[in-house]
């Protein structure tokens, strides 16, 4: 007997106007388990998380889909009843937390908030239980760091503050975008394994957004690599980071650097750009950047099974 995954995704597309910019997107989450959504900029990572949360911005909208939660689909809540599901349930951890902190509001009040509107829990209460988030992420000296602003923060420690206050009501499903970006290399991989360590602690789906293969490498279970607006290829992490089938997948590995490569050699690049999503090529969207493509190609290929448990856009998959 199979359990229901934590988060279902179903065909969805996200438009701005006449434009969909998430097109017939489909993956899923289990709980416990962490799952790296991959693409350059402009691939639509965001946008997909936004969708999940039910935060696209105006005038984006939901075109079609279904968006299940633990067997219960999202777009069917009236946006009262959405707006609780926020912070409690499920709950983001935004990419620039400078810009997402409020600055005249200190680490401890904002920390405490979700508590107190969510769980009825009184200023006391939220903010002792702050203190105690802020030393489960690694804030130092968390009692007194309470009455911090965010300016008095460094960009790590304000980006630990955005991940205790989207963990403070223990939601089941936590979706972080970019969440490591700009900050130091040894702080990166500390808030990445705590990152994997929380979702393993307390069973919660975690759904991480990035550009970087080093962080599908130090986190990930399963990997969703997404182009143009449409996911290219799925695949539990070992297995594609071992052996990737789409080119758009294996440029994006050949463009890594090496850690602890001492070769002095200039990284090779994907040629051109992602595609605007009212300019998208004929069949193929990632044909005329590929050194593969055919003219079999001006066909758009299937989002096909290449393997058990993997799924592959391409007309030919290469090992």
């Amino acid at each position: 007997m199979t359990t229901r995954p934590l988060l279902d995704v179903q065909d969805l597309t996200v438009s701005f106007g006449d434009t969909p910019v998430v097109r017939r997107v489909s993956f899923q989450l289990e709980k416990g388990r962490v799952l790296c959504l991959v693409g350059e900029s402009g691939s639509g990572k965001s946008m997909t998380a936004l969708s999940v949360i039910r935060l696209v911005p105006a005038p984006g909208h939901i075109a079609s889909g279904r968006l299940l939660f633990d067997g219960e689909d999202l777009l069917s809540l009236p946006e009262r009843e959405m707006r609780s599901r926020r912070g409690r349930d499920l709950s983001m951890i935004f990419q620039e937390p400078m810009t997402s902190l409020n600055p005249v509001l200190t680490i401890g009040r904002q920390i405490a908030e979700p508590l107190e509107i969510h769980q009825g829990l009184s200023r006391r209460e939220a903010l002792e239980r702050a203190a105690e988030l802020m030393e489960l992420v690694g804030i130092p000296d968390p009692g007194r760091r309470l009455g911090d602003y965010p300016h008095q923060f460094s960009g790590g420690m304000r980006q630990r503050a955005m991940i205790a206050m989207a963990l403070a009501c223990s939601p089941r499903l936590l979706l972080a975008d970019e969440p490591t970006t700009a900050l130091d290399i040894t702080i990166q991989g500390q808030i990445l394994r705590l990152l994997g360590l929380l979702a393993r602690e307390r069973n919660m789906g975690t759904l991480l957004i990035t550009h970087d293969l080093g962080v599908v490498a130090e986190t990930a279970d399963d990997v969703a690599v997404m182009y143009a607006g449409e996911l290219v290829e799925t695949a539990p992490a070992a297995e594609l980071l071992a052996r990737p089938l789409h080119p758009y997948t294996q440029a994006l590995m050949t463009c890594a650097p090496l850690v602890g490569s001492h070769e002095r050699r200039r990284l090779p690049s994907i040629p051109g750009n992602v595609p605007l999503p009212s300019a998208l090529p004929e069949g193929c969207s990632f044909r005329p950047r590929c050194s593969r493509a055919a003219r079999q190609c001006l066909q758009p290929p299937a989002f096909a099974e290449a393997a058990p448990g993997r799924r592959v856009r391409c007309w030919f998959p290469e090992d």
